[in-house]
């Protein structure tokens, strides 16, 4: 048969080994009682609290503003509370996020109410919670990605059955042209046709060449390392080497910080948008300046120009897949560059957009990541 002293033992043992945290406390805050399992969580010993710290000395700034002015006063009042979140933190530091219940359960020396708290540490609940919101946001992208992949699929079914069959139709359509011209002399109308078929195989082939670059963009298998922009831009400009000889373009280039970035996907994005500014001159010797800044996590890049500009109304349409501001015949292109880009840049977990006016050239401005401490311990695949 169990004695007096047995449970008081028994109830000692349960008091200070509770999956609770306990705590007691005088109306001026000073703890007068607190439970090993607390004590643990906050890695004190029981002579560095008891009747030395005030409860609220305990806790994060936010809740020691909230015991002062709500919790506490709410006890006083009501000689109780429930269900209040208050964040403890423990000799180190560290925050632990706690469901707080209380009670006032008697009197001490000088008219001194008795408060006694229960603490249950919901650390491993907040833990859930966040992993619950990011499987959410992450859902939330991805049902914004199928989307778009929808719409570009959409578009891409309309491309295939008019933009590239309407090129072969013409081919086809002038073979057998040929055919029937065959025995005539002269050959001035077959050089006209061999012309036209020239022209559109041209035309279909950079089409096709575009739509199978932009399809193997892909964050998913993407490797991301430590990446020089003078050394990704140096590469751009040997692709465009034609096209800048060509046209005398003067292309400045500052040195560069190091980003955080996929080397391949980032030379297709600089050859792109330098492309574009000689594509889209004007009748003045294309002058492209390219501008880095830094923050503490990111680079800004601008890539300015002095082309023929366009009405910023169509700012955002210009990154469309297959969108064109000007007819094939006026200047060549697929209308597929920019939306390389823009994918690019997303799967960089940046942002790009562009400025433009007509007759004063275009400035299109993106971010890209810094390279850390953390993300140069290892290749990456894609960004998280």
């Amino acid at each position: 048969m169990k004695t007096n002293q047995t449970f008081t033992e028994d109830a000692e043992d349960l008091y200070q080994n509770a999956p609770f945290g306990y705590l007691s406390m005088r109306s001026d805050g000073v703890v007068v009682n607190i439970n090993s399992t607390l004590l643990k969580w906050l890695d004190y010993e029981r002579t560095e609290i008891v009747e030395k710290k005030l409860v609220e000395d305990l806790l994060s700034i936010g809740g020691k503003i909230y015991m002062q002015t709500h919790l506490f006063p709410l006890l006083q009042m009501h000689g109780d509370i429930s269900e209040i979140n208050l964040d403890f933190v423990d000799k180190h530091g560290n925050k632990i996020p706690t469901l707080i219940n209380g009670k006032r359960v008697g009197i001490a020396l000088e008219s001194q109410s008795i408060y006694r708290l229960s603490v249950l540490n919901i650390s491993q609940r907040k833990l859930y919670e966040l992993e619950l919101m990011k499987a959410r946001k992450e859902a939330e992208l991805m049902v914004k990605r199928l989307k778009e992949v929808n719409q570009e699929l959409e578009q891409f079914a309309y491309t295939t059955s008019h933009d590239l069959q309407a090129p072969l139709t013409t081919i086809t359509g002038m073979i057998s042209q040929i055919e029937k011209k065959g025995q005539i002399q002269g050959g001035s109308d077959l050089d006209r046709y061999f012309s036209i078929i020239k022209s559109n195989s041209s035309r279909m082939k950079l089409m096709i060449r575009d739509l199978l670059e932009h399809a193997k963009i892909d964050g998913k298998e993407t490797e991301f390392t430590q990446v020089s922009l003078n050394e990704v831009c140096e590469i751009a400009l040997e692709l465009i080497k034609d096209q800048v000889e060509e046209t005398d373009a003067v292309i400045t280039i500052p040195t560069s910080p190091m980003i955080f970035g996929n080397k391949v996907q980032l030379v297709r994005l600089f050859q792109n948008l330098l492309g574009n500014a000689i594509k889209y001159r004007s009748e003045a010797k294309p002058q492209i300046q390219v501008e880095f800044e830094e923050s503490e996590s990111e680079i800004k890049v601008a890539v300015r120009d002095n082309g023929i500009g366009f009405d910023q109304e169509f700012a955002e349409q210009v990154f469309g897949f297959m969108k064109r501001l000007h007819t094939h015949d006026k200047i060549p292109g697929t209308g597929i560059g920019l939306a390389s880009c823009k994918r690019i840049i997303e799967i960089h977990k940046g942002t790009i957009g562009v400025t433009s006016e007509p007759g004063k050239g275009s400035t299109f401005f993106f971010t890209l990541p810094k390279p850390t401490d953390q993300s140069l311990q290892k290749p990456h695949e894609g960004m998280n």
